[in-house]
């Protein structure tokens, strides 16, 4: 066995936790900080998104993809919100996306989802990754990411220090 391994694989006998889908609670002792910003999740990016910069050019093969200009609009719009609240990202991320509801959905569905878990698109991976590219050049330092997705009726994005 590798002395630097934990082991082969296994399953011990503890208990499990069971996770409760409570509406979410802002824990107040802690220090965190609200980005006004609605989460996006990390667009897949080509070779030519790097060159093909303006959405509106002329030639419809130099334009860049509109996922892409949202992408960047959000990267740009999480530096100077967490500029205006003085948060920088260290080596560790706590993190709450609240994505909000469908417009299409009633006053009463609302009611009944504000706060809960959201279980849809966009996966969480791609938001936190998304997130972590706009606050930090090079984000291989971080080591602990603890993320949640709720439901709210305004986007924005939660950060405890």
């Amino acid at each position: 066995m590798n002395k630097n391994s934990i082991g082969k694989s296994a399953t011990n006998k503890g208990s499990v936790t069971d996770l409760v889908e409570n509406i979410f609670t802002i824990d107040l002792t802690r220090k965190c900080h609200i980005i006004d910003v609605i989460p996006i999740g990390a667009v897949r990016m080509t070779k030519s998104d790097r060159w093909k910069t303006n959405p509106n050019h002329l030639d419809p093969r130099k334009r860049q993809r509109p996922a892409v200009t949202r992408y960047f609009d959000f990267k740009n719009k999480v530096v100077s919100e967490c500029n205006k609240v003085n948060f920088v990202l260290k080596n560790h991320l706590e993190v709450v996306f609240f994505l909000p509801m469908p417009d299409s959905w009633s006053q009463k569905k609302k009611e009944l989802h504000n706060g809960k878990p959201h279980k849809s698109r966009p996966d969480i991976d791609n938001i936190v990754k998304g997130l972590m590219d706009s606050l930090k050049k090079e984000d291989g330092d971080i080591w602990l990411v603890k993320a949640e997705k709720r439901y709210a009726y305004k986007g924005s994005i939660l950060i405890y220090e």
